[in-house]
């Protein structure tokens, strides 16, 4: 080979032993035949040691003085040994020994240990050496070796083929493991298994050397296989692939090996195939599409073949999940767990022979997990989720119909997302609640993965014990025990996993690091530090990036570069913790330059994108359709969300809701970038208002101009002052729908007002007429002054300004005919918005209750009849409801009244409770949806629903019960403990989360406070 100045190769064969050890009877024949092929077919020169020839002494003697004075470094060289070979038990190992032809049995000071072997090699001077043992537990040199070896690549491009020369390659291949071939491993006494003239390993290693392990690339379309090139790796399959399929039909077990000693650094022993023609195509061009990093977006299933570093645990895991049917793969931010199930479990489920896998689309809770879980389902053709028509475990046992000899896999990804996005307890505690229940279902067949930050795990944890009703106390602990055992950490990466996980991909593309010390260099930054593998992945990309820009600049020029990675290039991105910040501050700047309006824009956008959902900072995904500003603000936002992405640092896409969304390619950006941070801390009150009005507006959006919309305004909320103002300021950050919403909130308090002031003032007017002869004498010019400050504060301080009109009306009562036109003026301002109130006779029998509807303009009232009735604003009935039963009450007469209504906060339906002990549920058709009976014993004093309109609250004196809308599940959630503590009224505070009675005794759902 015209790479090396010689191929030379010392080859030791013994038969002939004695001093108690028995004599072989092929290892001198092997040694002869490979000398003939070696010297034959691959051009070397050969020392030969045989028999009587090779004793201790002398095979010391050509190691350590002969070799050394003989070999130079551009020469590369071959050790062979075949005869005995002995494995002894030692404190790191079994120490191995090659058997001299002088050995005396039992004496280890006559063996020659392989550590002493490593030493004499390690001395020489060459850049390649492959050593090739054919012995007993010749494995055993493993002990003696550092790295493993990867699997060669099928095709071998001429780059590569010249790394392959151009590094060291020192490499051992072994004819039998540590524990073989003996049964015995303290005894030497059999002799090694034999084939013929030659063993079995031998014969295999002669027609691997004669062509035939030139299988790579494999035959296609009748063409014939291999390239003309032999690796040692490639030489190492073939001989394990016929030595341990002859070795089982003997009814044996020899399993060769393959490893390299500490000088190996990434080169290739090789062979030439004889008569073969190199056949080796250059390695395809690189571009931006071809980045075997994948920054900081996760690895998908499609990039499995660019995701390493991670096999054993992948192993581990799958044998979690095949044992285990609930998994929580638990890992700080940024340890790799979306990647480790998507890119590494999924493929190896999907290819496993001993059970048949379907795996369903990955779930992302979002906002609305079960509408996420739903959507899957639809893909799947699976029922739906529906409260307590259809669960999750109905779906399952309908796959399983169709599906009886297989597993269902269903993964959630980034479960946080049910603490930092999602914002309804109750349905968290729910969704948790439903894979509980199908898991116990179908332990055998179900099996859930969730991915989860190790920071969100306790807030989890509870929100999956929540709600489960006391009757059902097992529940919890189901919830549990699936916990408890089904939590898989994944740790840090190692040195060695993370030498895999940046050398590999590159070589994929035929690439390589240049100086290798650079790799070492890379894992020195990031060993050890929580979270570093998005950081890592994110400055490989960019070291990437950094080639391609000198690749192209080279080809300008006219010239060509190695596909090489440089410490130049690492010194250019700042190293890996500078490098994501460093990008994100370069692509900032480079759009501010452009324009001051960009601060703003860039500035809003990313605040959007955070999430602060349990204490901890995570990335928010934002569906495009709540990006949506004036146009002028529009284009602005458009190009940020361009450039961004352009850079890799936001990723867009579409959601289980079919919805384009984009979001920060990894939490990474959000916790790592200091200008966000900063801004973070400036605007977090900000924050946290805007992400409590998104939703509320959009909802308000979606009903369009149904009536149940007015009743998602925020007319009458605190907050609605602090939004006024952020539209009026220079950061006006609402975006179309938000402004909308704020604007007919802002104008619906004023329509309030206004009729308020209007009561109010025919209230003040009527008392005019107590006080006009107490305050006869005033002077007109003290009237002057305080008719001008009516008229000044009326649009601002109204209930002020009436009583002060009122006052200088009873002022000038006794001169009623000079009294000053401003006054007159200011009170019929003040009192033209009074109206005559209307009367509706609604029940001879009489009315206990009555509700309006929360966009005004329908009234409900119950009456002792037992009817609902609904009236529009004019005193005209629109609907009459029946249902309510008479009943004997506590008093021992009969009564079927309707006692309490109340409007759903949609405003679409009314609940009633009543003399009969029972709650029911009424479209505004009239139509009776539902009936919760058999739980109150007494009349039902009070209904009211929760600010969300999921749950109804119901009191009668003997209990409160909280029923849950979506699965139709009632919880008694207080009992008085007193006969005479009597119970009649609830309510919800504004938030949802707590309830009380007028006895001014609260609680939460599911104990006193």
């Amino acid at each position: 080979m015209s790479d090396f100045n010689r191929n030379l190769a010392f080859i030791i064969g013994i038969n002939e032993y004695k001093n108690g050890i028995s004599r072989l009877q092929n290892a001198t024949n092997d040694a002869k035949k490979l000398v003939e092929i070696l010297r034959e077919k691959h051009n070397y020169q050969v020392w030969v040691c045989l028999d009587e020839i090779a004793t201790l002494n002398n095979i010391i003697q050509f190691l350590e003085v002969t070799l050394p004075q003989e070999v130079a470094a551009e020469d590369r060289l071959i050790f062979y040994f075949a005869g005995h070979g002995i494995a002894l038990n030692g404190e790191e190992g079994p120490e191995g020994y090659l058997i001299p032809q002088d050995a005396v049995l039992g004496n280890t000071k006559t063996y020659f240990p392989m550590t002493r072997l490593q030493e004499c090699l390690n001395k020489l001077p060459c850049r390649h050496f492959l050593a090739i043992l054919d012995c007993c537990f010749a494995g055993a040199f493993r002990w003696s070796s550092t790295r493993d070896l990867l699997a060669p690549p099928e095709v071998i491009h001429q780059e590569r083929y010249n790394r392959f020369i151009t590094d060291p390659a020192w490499q051992v291949i072994t004819s039998a493991a540590s524990d073989q071939k003996a049964l015995d491993a303290f005894s030497i006494n059999s002799e090694r298994g034999s084939v013929g003239n030659h063993s079995p390993f031998a014969m295999a290693l002669f027609d691997a050397l004669e062509g035939v392990a030139d299988a790579y690339p494999p035959p296609i379309n009748g063409k014939s296989g291999g390239d003309g090139v032999i690796t040692a790796t490639e030489l190492y399959l073939y001989l394990r692939d016929r030595v341990e399929t002859g070795a089982e039909e003997q009814s044996h077990r020899q399993t060769p090996g393959i490893w390299s000693l500490s000088k190996h650094n990434k080169g290739e022993y090789i062979f030439l195939a004889p008569g073969h023609p190199l056949n080796l195509p250059p390695a395809p061009p690189l571009d931006e599409s071809k980045n075997p990093y994948r920054g900081l977006q996760s690895f998908e299933e499609e990039h499995k073949n660019l995701f390493f570093g991670r096999s054993k645990l992948v192993d581990k895991l799958h044998e979690f999940v095949e044992n285990n049917p609930f998994t929580i793969v638990l890992g700080a931010s940024g340890s790799g767990k979306s990647s480790l199930v998507k890119a590494g479990l999924i493929p190896k489920l999907k290819a496993s022979k001993q059970e048949k896998w379907h795996i369903l689309p990955q779930v992302r809770p979002g906002e609305s997990p079960f509408r996420a879980l739903n959507n899957v389902l639809t893909v799947a053709n699976l029922p739906l989720v529906s409260g307590s028509q259809k669960s999750l475990a109905d779906s399952v046992k309908a796959w399983l119909s169709g599906n009886p000899d297989s597993k269902l896999l269903l993964l959630i990804d980034q479960s946080e997302e049910l603490v930092t996005i999602n914002r309804d307890e109750e349905e968290r505690s729910l969704f948790l609640q439903e894979i509980t229940n199908a898991l116990a279902t179908y332990p055998l067949v179900l099996r859930v993965v969730l991915t989860l930050r190790s920071d969100f795990e306790p807030q989890l944890r509870e929100a999956g014990l929540k709600n489960i009703p006391a009757a059902v106390n097992f529940g919890k602990t189901v919830f549990n025990d699936n916990w408890q055992t089904g939590r898989f950490i994944v740790p840090a990466m190692t040195r060695s996993e993370l030498g895999e996980a940046i050398e590999k991909p590159a070589e994929t593309r035929v690439m390589y690091f240049d100086p290798h010390s650079l790799v070492d260099q890379l894992i020195d930054e990031v060993a050890g530090m929580p979270g570093a593998l998005p950081l890592l992945s994110f400055a490989l990309s960019e070291l990437y990036l950094k080639y391609l820009g000198r690749q192209q600049e080279a080809k300008l020029n006219g010239s060509t570069i190695d596909r090489a990675i440089t410490a130049d290039d690492y010194q250019q991105i700042g190293g890996v913790v500078q490098s994501l910040t460093a990008r994100a501050d370069k692509e900032y700047n480079t759009l501010v330059e452009q324009g001051k309006t960009y601060e703003k824009i860039i500035k809003n956008l990313m605040l959007r994108m955070v999430a602060l959902g349990g204490g901890q900072l995570a990335r928010r995904r934002v569906s495009l359709s709540e990006l949506e500003y004036p146009a002028t603000v529009q284009d602005y936002v458009m190009k940020v969300i361009k450039h961004f992405s352009e850079a890799r640092l936001l990723v867009s896409g579409r959601d289980n809701d079919d919805k384009a969304f984009v979001e920060p390619a990894h939490d990474a950006l959000v916790r790592g970038w200091q200008r966000l941070g900063k801004w973070k801390d400036e605007e977090l009150a900000n924050i946290i208002l805007q992400q409590e009005l998104t939703p509320t507006a959009e909802k308000w959006k979606e009903e369009g101009h149904r009536k149940g919309s007015i009743g998602l305004l925020w007319d009458d909320d605190p907050r609605l002052p602090s939004l006024e103002k952020v539209m009026k300021s220079e950061n006006n950050w609402l975006n179309i729908i938000e402004t909308g919403f704020v604007k007919r909130s802002v104008q619906r308090r004023k329509n309030v007002r206004q009729r308020l002031i209007g009561s109010v003032a025919t209230v003040f007017v009527s008392l005019t007429g107590l006080t006009i002869f107490a305050l006869y004498q005033l002077q007109l010019s003290t009237l002057r002054e305080k008719a001008s400050r009516v008229t000044n504060q009326l649009s601002t301080i109204p209930l002020d300004s009436l009583v002060l009109g009122i006052q200088a009306t009873g002022e000038s009562s006794s001169r009623l005919g000079q009294v000053l036109d401003p006054v007159q003026n200011s009170l019929s301002l003040a009192v033209a918005g009074a109206q005559e109130e209307l009367m509706i006779r609604a029940d001879e029998s009489g009315v206990n209750g009555v509700a309006f509807s929360p966009d005004g303009e329908t009234i409900a009232s119950g009456g002792n009849d037992g009817t609902i009735r609904l009236w529009d604003l004019t005193g005209k009935q629109k609907s009459l409801l029946r249902g309510h039963k008479e009943k004997v009450l506590e008093n021992g007469l009969k009564g079927k009244g309707v006692i309490t209504v109340a409007f759903s906060p949609d405003g679409q339906t009314i609940t009633s409770g009543g003399d009969d002990g029972t709650v029911r549920l009424w479209n505004l058709q009239g139509k009776q949806t539902k009936i919760w009976d058999k739980r109150h014993k007494n009349s039902v004093s009070s209904v009211v629903f929760s600010p969300n309109g999921n749950s109804v609250v119901s009191v009668s004196s003997d209990s409160i019960w909280l029923w849950n809308l979506r699965t139709n599940i009632a919880k008694k959630i207080f009992s008085p403990q007193e006969k005479n503590e009597k119970l009649n009224v609830v309510a919800f505070s504004p938030d949802g989360r707590f309830m009380f009675t007028c006895k001014e005794k609260i609680w939460n759902q599911d104990e006193k406070i």
